[in-house]
């Protein structure tokens, strides 16, 4: 049941008279103050059990609501807690909600509270879990405000959590967490003094700039840490261990502003421990310089990703040896002027991005043998450089400036190509003489104006000689 927009109704009616009713939701009740024993549909004598089926509540965009009231015999009353079966609440942007939630909701599984600033203000706080039955408690996902209830991570079955806009500098012991997600919580500075489980499986932490990273000793025990994201947060962070989590697999590092580069322990077991990474981001770390002087062992990493880090010249060494890669974007690395050339890239490549690395001059495409998608965006010399695979699907270039023709023999062998992109390069002149692969299937050529002027749809000079392909983009037209 959905009842929204209601703007002049200031009483609900006793829905929870409906034994079937599991999923109710409520939603922009303008005039609503007050939520009292009317909703739950309990006679004089308190004959009925209100909401004996309902699984989902849900309250969202109620601008005056106040209070919620219980029906009078929610704990210790011959028929139960009022809501006996809700496995999930949400309270969505209400205002001015005051004094407590239910202190009875045995079956309770996910808890969210957003935009409730002023929840527990006012009147005796009971949501703790001495005096409020949340036994059953998985999930609890706080956004803005609302901190009193930070009590109930000591709920044994506590599973996740996301915090979101609160007030809090310190984290409460939370015990058997798998997932944690930390979201614009400028004054939070600690994790608990005792650190996190080692239940935990996934870390996000999202602009907390003053949080201080967990210290050496804590970050190994997380046994179980599967997933870690660090995003405009932790700034007194100048250098992240590797090595140091046997199951992670994906590591993603954005906006750390004082990061300067990885390093790898050596301890026991720190080698096997990076074995199971297959994902790595970096971007945006304007004073990282480098990596990790040497290789990275990473022997199954898939997806390997350096965006807008300025300063950094290098990246690892020996990245041929990384025969799992797939996928490989490189982007607005302007002090980059070379890489691969100990061995080439690696052999099972992909897809492979390059785009504003002004300084790359040349590039080894040694052993690259599964390449099929390829995009380069403003680094001019590269294109130049690289011996172009017969795997390749797509090439995508843009932006080189002092690009004036396309090598025909170099492209000619593309037997499997089927998609060409020629964006933004004015210098170019014409399409090779020798032809076009005879596989492509889609041409595409904008912001070039002699190309589009050379091949316009009928009317250019050598429009016969691309004529053919079924898919064609000049300019804004597209040709069928």
């Amino acid at each position: 049941m959905h009842l929204s927009d209601c703007s002049y109704c200031w009483l609900l009616p006793p829905v929870g008279r409906l034994p079937a009713l599991k999923e109710l939701c409520i939603k922009r009740m303008k005039s609503l103050r007050t939520i009292g024993v009317e909703f739950y549909g309990r006679d004089g004598a308190y004959l009925t059990q209100p909401f004996r089926s309902l699984e989902k509540l849900e309250f969202m965009g109620m601008p005056e609501w106040e209070e919620w009231v219980p029906s009078g015999s929610a704990s210790g009353g011959e028929y139960g807690p009022d809501f006996p079966r809700l496995q999930e609440l949400i309270l969505y942007v209400c205002p001015k909600l005051r004094g407590n939630l239910p202190c009875e909701l045995p079956c309770l599984k996910k808890l969210t509270v957003y935009g409730c600033e002023v929840l527990h203000d006012g009147r005796a706080t009971t949501a703790t879990t001495n005096s409020v039955n949340y036994k059953s408690l998985e999930e609890l996902d706080i956004r803005g405000g609302c901190q009193t209830l930070l009590s109930l991570l000591e709920t044994k079955l506590l599973s996740r959590l996301k915090i979101e806009n609160v007030d809090v500098q310190c984290l409460p012991n939370c015990n058997r967490l798998q997932r944690l997600t930390l979201l614009n919580c400028p004054t939070l500075s600690s994790f608990p003094k005792d650190g996190l489980p080692t239940t935990l499986t996934s870390l996000t932490i999202l602009n907390c700039r003053r949080l201080e990273f967990l210290p050496h000793e804590m970050l190994a025990k997380l046994t179980s840490l599967d997933y870690l994201g660090i995003q405009s947060s932790c700034d007194s962070m100048r250098s992240l261990p590797l090595g140091i989590f046997p199951k992670l697999t994906t590591l993603q590092i954005l906006g750390c502003e004082n990061l300067e580069s990885f390093s790898l322990i050596e301890e026991e077991g720190a080698v096997e421990n990076l074995s199971h990474l297959n994902s790595l981001q970096v971007i945006n770390c304007p004073k990282m310089v480098c990596f990790h002087e040497g290789e990275l062992p990473f022997p199954n990493l898939s997806h390997f990703v350096v965006i807008d880090c300025e300063n950094l010249k290098s990246l690892p060494e020996r990245l041929h040896t990384l025969t799992a890669l797939r996928s490989l974007n490189i982007w607005n690395l302007p002090n980059l002027e070379s890489f691969a050339e100990d061995g080439g890239l690696p052999p099972n490549l992909r897809s492979f991005i390059i785009r504003n690395c002004k300084r790359l001059r040349a590039l080894d495409s040694v052993g690259l043998q599964a390449l099929v998608y390829l995009q380069i965006d403003g680094s001019d010399h590269v294109l130049e450089t690289l011996l172009l695979p017969t795997t390749l699907h797509t090439l995508c270039i843009s932006d080189l400036s002092t690009l004036k023709s396309l090598d025909g023999k170099g492209l000619g062998h593309l037997t499997s190509l089927q998609t060409l992109k020629i964006y933004s390069c004015p210098s170019l002149q014409c399409l090779p003489e020798e032809g076009l692969p005879p596989s492509l299937s889609h041409l595409s050529i904008r912001c070039c104006p002699t190309l589009e002027e050379r091949y316009k749809n009928k009317t250019g000079q050598d429009w016969a000689k691309i004529s053919h392909i079924p898919c064609i983009e000049i300019g804004e037209e597209v040709i069928i």
